[in-house]
């Protein structure tokens, strides 16, 4: 009797895996067993075999016979292991690499430039992660250090979202426009960002986007550029916890609510507030708003090496005059990267607003 090669398990469940069909049963099952450490789960027929389901480095693999068809494998290996770093072939050709176990966070050197962004000028936006539209504000991305974004969503209602967490060591979201549900790990009951709050999300706090209103618009910076996002199925928000003050990596998470914001003078005719981020994040960045009651000005000292300096006119007009790379006008949703060395002075038209962000880069 020919037996169903579908795998089921005790409870009837089929039990999945990926199909690695070879002409040589035998000396494939020494290759993944002997070499690979994967070890069998099921085998048969019992006097000769053709089919076994072989388990290992987190994965299942089907050995069945037929015309060699390779795959390419990725195993994740520890460091310390006898495989780490190998490519190796099987029998039937496939590629099995041996990578490490946690790639870690990289960090890359920041390289300053002058960048002018303007929300008119847009046609790079895309669909990101849940159905987002990213739009990049800064390219080039400082040498791959920094990614700045303004996400929207055009048309309110639940988000496709799931629980994760990134490995970063600076993450801020800003809501510009509109109003977004989110829900954090330790931090109680989910809660809604409006334009104006903003939060900080510390290294891999677990967090999820719930809902949204129409139009909303929230401008998201991260360091370093590339880092991984990754999914946790196992937590469920809000966690029974609650744990405001829960410190990680050295940072706290916080929210800050723009209608309790205090505002102090910072020139004639100019407010700003501080969102508490300094020392949220040990003094690693800096965010203000910056606000103008009128046409006025301001003026900020000489931007320090390593230092990531951005401006996003959040509402309004201004120009900005730096030491070392010219004048700027910018407009409502434009933006601006001052490369350090520069002093500068932002002239505002009228009322308007500016988000202030220095981050201070690690050598």
């Amino acid at each position: 009797m020919a037996l169903n090669p579908v795998l089921i398990d005790g409870n009837g469940i089929e039990k999945a895996g990926v199909i690695l069909r070879c002409r040589d049963f035998s000396a494939n099952l020494t290759f993944f067993t002997e070499t690979l450490g994967f070890r069998v789960e099921t085998i048969h027929p019992a006097d000769g075999p053709t089919h076994a389901s072989l388990i290992g480095h987190g994965c299942r693999l089907l050995l069945e016979p037929g015309a060699d068809q390779p795959l390419n494998i990725r195993l994740v290996v520890e460091p310390t292991c006898a495989l780490h770093a190998q490519t190796l072939t099987s029998p039937n050709g496939s590629i099995v690499e041996c990578v490490p176990a946690q790639p870690g966070m990289s960090l890359v050197p920041l390289v300053s430039s002058l960048v002018v962004n303007h929300e008119d000028a847009d046609g790079s936006a895309q669909v990101g992660r849940a159905g987002m539209l990213y739009r990049d504000l800064v390219p080039g991305r400082q040498g791959g250090a920094i990614i700045a974004s303004l996400i929207r969503i055009a048309e309110g209602g639940p988000v496709p979202d799931y629980v994760h967490f990134h490995e970063v060591l600076f993450q801020l979201i800003f809501c510009r426009s509109g109003w977004v549900e989110v829900v954090y790990e330790d931090q109680g009951e989910p809660f809604v960002l409006h334009a104006g709050d903003c939060v900080i999300q510390p290294p891999t706090i677990r967090h999820r986007v719930l809902e949204s209103g129409d139009k909303l618009e929230v401008i998201e910076i991260g360091y370093p550029a590339e880092h991984l996002t990754n999914a946790d199925p196992t937590t469920s928000l809000p966690n029974a916890e609650v744990n405001p003050s829960r410190v990680w990596e050295g940072q706290t998470f916080l929210r800050h609510i723009a209608s309790d914001a205090k505002w102090q003078p910072l020139s004639t005719g100019v407010e700003s507030t501080d969102t508490g981020i300094f020392a949220a994040t040990q003094g690693l960045t800096d965010v203000k708003v910056i606000k103008a009651n009128r046409r006025s000005s301001w003026h900020q000292e000489t931007v320090q090496p390593l230092t990531f300096e951005f401006l996003f006119v959040l509402d309004g007009d201004a120009h900005v005059s730096t030491t070392q790379n010219g004048k700027h006008a910018l407009v409502n949703g434009s933006s601006l990267v001052i490369p350090p060395g520069n002093s500068y002075t932002v002239n505002h038209d009228n009322q308007s607003q500016i988000l202030k962000l220095s981050l201070h880069a690690v050598k």
